[in-house]
C-alpha cells in the first residue's frame, strides 16, 4: 500500500495521543515493542551526517582555507577515512545505504521522492530501538520525511521544516535549529544511553551562510561548512559537559560531494565522479578506538552499520552488505573492498542510461554506453579516459562489478505519493524528475549517455527555476529544443506542458503531457496536468474524466481531489465539490490550499461559521495565504460579526504587505460601513491613497479612493476622482460599474459619502 507524503512534524512513536487534531490516525506508526532496557553504563551513539560535504573541503583532509576546529579535532580523536566513497549521490538512497548497511539496488530507494524503504529491511535505529536505547532523528530537509521510511525505530524522528525554510522556496532547516532541536532532545535523556542521529543540510545549494560564516571566508560554500562544524562543536561540548565523550561513539559521514563544474556537472546526483562520491568518514571513540588514526584503503558508507554493530559488541542481524571497519579503525590496515558506486537519476529522470562504478586503490571504473577507466594514483582528477587503451582492466572491472550487482537482492520497497507542494520543495532543493521512470523502448535505440546529454540536463534544471519563477516563455524557448532532442525523455515534455499551461496554451499543453504519458501513463502529477490543459480548452468534462482516473490507480492524489473540486465548483455542484475538498484536507490536512478551498465551497453552501473554522486552520499554517484572507473576512461578515471581520483584514493586511486586494478591502469597509464605531475615514484614505500612489490607476482602486475622500468630507476630490474611474470604466466596457459610478458621483455632488 502507498504512503503519501504528509505534514512536517516531530513524529513520537511511543506517544499514546497526536500531536495535532488534524493528523489522522492512518499516519500514525506505533514504535515495535521494547523487549529490554539499556543498560544505564552502556554507550551512546551519535551519528552526524553532513550533507553535500566534499572530503577535501575539511581541514582534517588539508583544505587550507577550511574552518573545521570541531570536524578535525574529532578526527584528531579518532580515526580519519580518506579514502571513503558514497554509494549513490542523492540524499535519500546514501542515508539509506548508511542507515541499513546495504546497496541501493538492494534497498530500492536509488533516487530522492519515489519511494520508502521496505519493512523487510532493519535499520540502525530498530536495532538500538530493540536493545532498549532512547533512539532520535533530527533531519534537516524535506528529502529525508518520515514519509520516506528512515523513521522506522526512532522514538522521535523530527522532521519539522516548514517554519524554518532558509527563504520562501527552499524546504530545509538551518544547522542551528536542527542543533537546538536535538541538544534540547540529549538534554531529555537523563543518563540513558542514546542512539541520536543528526543531519546537517546547510552545505547543499544554494550556498547562503549566516555571518560571521558568509565574510570569513572566500568561497560561501567553505562558509557553510564551517558554520555546519560551529553546530557540531556544541553538540560535542554537550557531551563534554555531560562527561559523556568517553562512552559515546561518534561517527561523521558525509553522504555525498559537490560538483563545481568538474565533468561539466554542478551539485550532485547526475555523474559518479569522485567530486560527488568521495565523502569524509570519521569515527571517534575514545575509549575503545586509537586517536589520530588514519586508514588509507578504500572503504564505503554501506560499511558503517556493521561497523557500529560490532563496536557495541552486538551481532550482526543480518543481510547487510558492507563489512565492518573495527580492524581497519584499530590497526589502520584494511583490505581494500572495491567501492561501488550508481546513479539511477539520468535513467529514471529523463530515459538515458543510468550510471554504475567501482573504485579500487588504483582504478575508477564506470559502466556507461562510452566506458571509462581512470587512474586514481596519476589521474585523481579523473580527466584522462583510459579505457580504450586498458580494455584488459577495462573486462576486468567490468566482470567484477556485474558480478556485485548479481550479488545485490532486490526488495520491496513502498510507493510514496507526493502531494503538489512538496514535489515543488523537492523540486526547489535540485531534485528534478523525481517519479517513475521513462522506461525507454527498444523504439528508442540505445540509450543515450548521460555524459553527452550534461548540457541538456543543465539546461533542464535552469528551465525548471526559470518554471518556479513563472518565466514561461524563457521556459519553452528552453524546452523546445531539448524535446526535439531527446523526446524519450518525458521529463523535459511534462516541464514543458506546464509551461504551456502557465502561457493559457491548451492545446500545446495539451500534445506535451499526451507525449510525457507514452511510457507512464498512470503518472499522476502528469494527468493532472493533461486535465489542466483539457479544463483550460473549456472540455470540463474531459479534464473531470482525466481527474477520476487519476484517482482510480492513486486514490491518496490530493492534487486530483482540488482539481475535482474546483471543477465541480465552477460548474456550482457544490456537494460534489465539497465532497472532494474534505477528501484532500483527509489527505494533507495542513495544506493552506486545500483548507482554502473547503473554506470557499462551505461559504457558497451557506455555511459560514464552519468556513471561517475552516479557515482560521489553514492561516494556522499559513499566516500569509491570501485567499484564505481574502474569504475569512467575508464569512465573518455573513455571521453577523462586523468587528470580528474588521480584525480579520486588518490582520490580512498586516500579513500581506504588499497585496493590494486586501488594502483595497480594508479602506473600503472603513469608508464604507454604516458602524460608527467601525468607521475610520482617515485610515481608509490613507490606505486607498498608498495604493493609488503605487499602481496605475484603476476603476476599483479610484473607487475605494473617492469613497474614503468623501467619508473625510473631501467630497469635491471625491467628485473628481469618481469621474476618473467612470471614465475608466467606461473605456474597460463595464456597464456594472459604470452605472454605479453614475450613482456615486450624484452621492458625492449632494454632499453625501455613500455607506454600505
Amino acid at each position: 500500500m502507498g504512503m503519501r507524503l504528509n505534514a512536517k512534524r516531530v513524529r513520537h512513536l511511543g506517544a499514546v495521543g497526536l500531536l495535532l487534531p488534524v493528523i489522522f490516525a492512518g499516519c500514525k506508526r506505533e514504535a515495535p515493542d521494547t523487549p529490554v532496557k539499556a543498560d544505564a553504563n552502556a554507550p551512546s551513539v551519535l551519528l552526524i551526517t553532513l550533507d553535500t560535504t566534499r572530503a577535501d573541503r575539511l581541514g582534517c583532509y588539508g583544505h587550507a582555507a577550511a574552518q573545521t576546529p570541531a570536524l578535525d579535532s574529532l578526527a584528531a580523536s579518532g580515526v580519519r577515512f580518506n579514502q571513503a566513497f558514497c554509494q549513490v549521490p542523492l540524499t535519500l538512497p546514501s542515508h539509506t545505504s548508511i542507515l541499513t548497511g546495504t546497496y541501493p539496488a538492494s534497498n530500492g530507494v536509488r533516487v530522492n521522492g519515489t519511494n520508502a524503504l521496505g519493512e523487510g529491511i532493519p535499520t540502525l535505529a530498530e536495532v538500538f530501538h530493540r536493545k532498549g536505547y532512547r533512539t532520535g532523528a533530527f533531519v534537516a530537509a524535506a528529502v529525508l520525511d518520515d514519509a520516506f521510511g528512515l523513521a522506522r525505530g526512532f522514538d522521535d524522528y523530527d522532521d519539522q521544516l516548514t517554519s524554518y525554510t532558509s527563504n520562501g522556496k527552499h524546504a530545509e532547516r538551518r544547522g542551528d535549529v536542527v542543533c537546538d532541536a536535538a541538544l534540547k532532545w540529549l538534554s531529555e535523556s537523563g543518563d540513558a544511553p542514546f542512539f541520536a542521529w543528526v543531519h546537517f543540510f546547510d552545505a547543499h545549494d544554494p550556498y547562503a551562510p549566516p555571518e560571521p560564516f558568509l565574510s570569513n571566508v572566500s568561497d560561501p560554500y567553505d562558509g557553510e561548512i564551517a558554520f555546519v562544524d560551529s553546530q557540531v562543536r556544541r553538540l560535542l561540548d554537550w557531551l563534554e559537559t555531560k562527561d559523556r565523550t568517553k562512552r559515546t561513539l561518534i561517527v561523521v559521514a558525509g553522504d555525498h560531494g559537490e560538483a563545481f563544474e568538474e565533468h561539466g556537472e554542478t551539485r550532485h546526483g547526475f555523474f559518479v565522479y569522485t567530486t560527488t562520491m568521495h565523502v569524509p568518514l570519521i569515527i571517534s571513540f575514545p575509549s575503545v578506538l586509537p586517536a589520530g588514526r588514519s586508514v588509507d584503503a578504500v572503504v564505503r558508507l554501506v560499511d558503517v552499520f556493521d561497523t557500529v554493530i560490532e563496536l557495541m559488541g552486538w551481532e550482526s542481524p543480518g543481510g547487510t552488505e558492507g563489512s565492518s571497519l573495527v580492524a581497519a579503525c584499530r590497526t589502520g590496515q584494511a583490505a581494500t573492498l572495491p567501492a561501488y558506486g550508481e546513479s539511477e537519476y539520468p535513467h529514471i529522470a529523463y530515459g538515458w542510461a543510468p550510471l554504475r562504478s567501482l573504485t579500487t586503490t588504483k582504478w575508477k571504473y564506470i559502466d556507461a554506453p562510452t566506458p571509462e577507466l581512470y587512474d586514481r594514483v596519476e589521474d585523481p582528477g579523473e580527466l584522462n579516459n583510459l579505457a580504450p587503451q586498458q580494455g584488459a582492466a577495462v573486462s576486468q572491472m567490468h566482470r567484477q562489478l556485474q558480478t556485485m550487482l548479481k550479488q545485490m537482492q532486490p526488495r520491496a520497497t513502498t510507493s510514496v505519493s507526493l502531494d503538489a507542494e512538496t514535489r515543488k520543495q523537492l523540486e526547489s532543493l535540485g531534485y528534478l524528475g523525481t517519479g517513475a521512470a521513462s522506461r525507454p523502448s527498444s523504439d528508442d535505440g540505445p540509450l543515450q549517455d548521460p555524459k553527452d546529454m550534461i548540457a541538456a540536463y543543465r539546461t533542464h534544471m535552469k528551465a525548471a527555476a526559470a518554471l518556479q519563477e513563472a518565466h514561461y516563455d524563457d521556459v519553452v524557448a528552453m524546452m523546445e529544443p531539448l524535446v526535439e532532442r531527446s523526446p524519450q525523455s518525458d521529463e523535459f515534455q511534462a516541464t514543458l506542458g506546464t509551461a504551456y499551461l502557465g502561457l493559457g496554451r491548451g492545446v500545446d499543453a495539451q500534445k506535451a503531457f499526451e507525449a510525457s504519458l507514452r511510457r507512464t501513463p498512470d503518472h499522476a502529477d502528469r494527468l493532472c496536468g493533461l486535465g489542466d490543459a483539457l479544463r483550460l480548452q473549456g472540455r470540463k468534462d474531459d479534464a473531470i474524466r482525466i481527474y477520476q482516473l487519476v484517482l482510480s490507480t492513486s486514490p491518496d492524489s490530493g492534487a486530483a481531489h482540488s482539481r475535482l473540486g474546483r471543477l465541480y465548483a465552477e460548474l456550482r455542484q457544490f456537494p460534489a465539490a465539497l465532497t472532494h475538498f474534505r477528501r484532500a484536507c483527509e489527505i494533507d490536512p495542513t495544506s493552506a490550499n486545500a483548507l482554502s478551498n473547503l473554506g470557499n465551497v462551505l461559504m457558497a453552501l451557506g455555511r459560514p461559521e464552519e468556513a471561517a473554522a475552516t479557515l482560521r486552520r489553514a492561516l494556522a499554517y499559513d499566516r500569509h495565504y491570501a485567499p484564505a484572507h481574502q474569504v475569512l473576512w467575508q464569512a465573518l461578515s455573513a455571521m453577523g460579526r462586523p468587528t470580528e471581520a474588521v480584525r480579520a483584514l486588518r490582520a490580512a493586511c498586516a500579513e500581506l504587505p504588499n497585496d493590494t486586494e486586501m488594502a483595497l478591502r480594508l479602506a473600503w469597509v472603513l469608508a464604507t460601513t454604516t458602524r460608527d464605531d467601525l468607521r475610520h475615514a482617515q485610515e481608509a484614505l490613507r490606505l486607498a491613497k498608498q495604493v493609488c500612489d503605487h499602481m496605475a490607476p484603476t476603476p476599483h482602486a479610484l473607487d475605494v479612493l473617492a469613497a474614503a475622500q468623501a467619508s473625510v468630507g473631501d467630497f469635491v476630490a471625491a467628485v473628481e476622482t469618481a469621474r476618473q474611474a467612470l471614465e475608466l470604466a467606461r473605456a474597460q466596457d463595464t456597464p456594472t460599474l459604470t452605472q454605479r459610478m453614475e450613482g456615486r458621483i450624484r452621492l458625492y455632488e449632494a454632499g453625501r459619502p455613500f455607506r454600505q
